[in-house]
């Protein structure tokens, strides 16, 4: 009895194993007719971070090609400082801008105008625009709206030129109608490295 029933174990391992085998034989003929593999289990996607590009702290990002002014030697503040235009006048060309020495003749100067005005004498333009004065800026409005003298109180900004010297601009602080030869104008003066178009 207890050979019969060792053999029907037997048998029914085998059957155990021939229907595993079929199986695994059923997936590997189905895999190779195209049908699809189990999916994998779910995995879930990397998070995307995006960094914005930032300017630099007080500035604009860089575009690559610089601006022709920007940085350039002809656009670059040659000197600056505080002045006293007088009758004499200055010379723009030295460093720093010197009073003449021989008298009057020089420009920029200092001038009265009216009865308590004070004015500025030379190749002279009234910058009136809301922003900062540029060298170029400067050099255009010369080129185009010079005159030989401007009116001027205390805060107004006039660009100024001497022939072919540095281009400069002033920015009067102050205007004293009574004092020196014909008055005196006081004002933050720079010049630039860039003068006059050919």
């Amino acid at each position: 009895m207890s050979t019969g029933r060792s053999h029907a174990k037997l048998w029914a391992a085998g059957a155990a194993v021939v229907s595993a085998i079929a199986g695994v034989a059923s997936a590997i003929a189905a895999f190779s007719n195209g049908s699809p593999p189990p999916a994998p289990s779910a995995v879930p996607p990397a998070s995307s971070v995006t960094v914005a590009s930032q300017p630099p702290a007080g500035g604009t990002a860089s575009s690559g090609a610089g601006s022709s002014a920007a940085g350039s030697t002809a656009g670059s503040v040659r000197w600056t400082g505080k002045v006293v235009l007088g009758l004499e006048g200055i010379d723009l060309n030295t460093i720093p801008p010197q009073s003449a020495k021989s008298g009057f003749g020089i420009r920029p100067a200092a001038g009265r105008s009216g009865e308590s005005s004070m004015e500025v004498k030379g190749t002279v333009a009234l910058w009136t625009n809301a922003e900062a004065p540029t060298a170029q800026g400067c050099r255009d409005l010369l080129a185009t709206q010079s005159r030989s003298n401007v009116t001027v109180a205390e805060g107004d900004v006039v660009c100024l030129v001497n022939e072919k010297s540095p281009i400069g601009v002033l920015k009067v602080t102050g205007t004293r109608y009574n004092e020196g030869s014909y008055g005196l104008v006081e004002g933050e003066l720079t010049t630039w490295n860039l003068r006059p178009s050919s």
